[in-house]
C-alpha cells in the first residue's frame, strides 16, 4: 500500500543514489562509459527506499537512523551486483568465459574488483553515511507526520 513515507523514502534514496554515483563517477577511468551509472543507481535507490526503508520507518528515531544506514548498505550491494552482472554480460558477449559457471564466478570477481577500486574513497563513504542518516531521519519524520 502506498504511503507518504514510502514515496519520500524512495525519492530521497534515489537522490542519494544519484549523488553517490556522481561521486564514484569521479574515480572511474575515462574509457569507462558512465552515461547509465547515475540513472540506474537512482532507480535502484528508488526501489530500496520504497520497498525497504519506507516499510520500516515509524517506530523511533534511533531505528530510523539504523534503517537509513542499512538502506545505503543495501543500495551499495545491489548497485555492485547490478553493474557486475552488466559487465559480465558485456564480457560474455565477447566470449571471454568458457561456460556459464565461469560467468557466474566472474560476477563476484567483478563485484569485488569494483568495490575494492571505487568504494574506499572518503567522499563516497561520507556521502553514503551522512545521506543515509539524513534520509532515515526525514523518512521517520514523514512517517510520523502523515500516518
Amino acid at each position: 500500500m502506498p504511503t507518504m513515507a514510502k514515496l519520500f523514502s524512495g525519492i530521497m534514496m534515489a537522490v542519494l543514489g544519484w549523488m553517490c554515483a556522481d561521486k564514484v563517477g569521479l574515480y572511474l577511468p575515462e574509457e569507462v562509459q558512465q552515461q547509465m551509472l547515475r540513472p540506474i543507481t537512482a532507480f535502484l535507490g528508488l526501489i530500496v527506499g520504497w520497498r525497504f526503508l519506507g516499510k520500516r520507518v515509524g517506530r523511533n528515531w534511533r531505528t530510523a537512523v539504523g534503517f537509513g544506514l542499512s538502506s545505503v548498505v543495501f543500495l551499495t550491494i545491489l548497485a555492485l551486483f547490478t553493474f557486475s552482472v552488466l559487465e559480465m554480460l558485456k564480457r560474455a558477449l565477447r566470449k571471454t568465459y568458457e561456460g556459464p559457471i565461469d560467468a557466474i564466478e566472474g560476477v563476484f570477481e567483478i563485484a569485488a574488483d569494483f568495490g575494492r577500486n571505487y568504494l574506499p574513497y572518503a567522499d563516497v563513504i561520507t556521502t553514503g553515511i551522512v545521506g543515509g542518516i539524513i534520509v532515515g531521519l526525514v523518512a521517520e519524520y514523514i512517517a510520523r507526520r502523515w500516518s
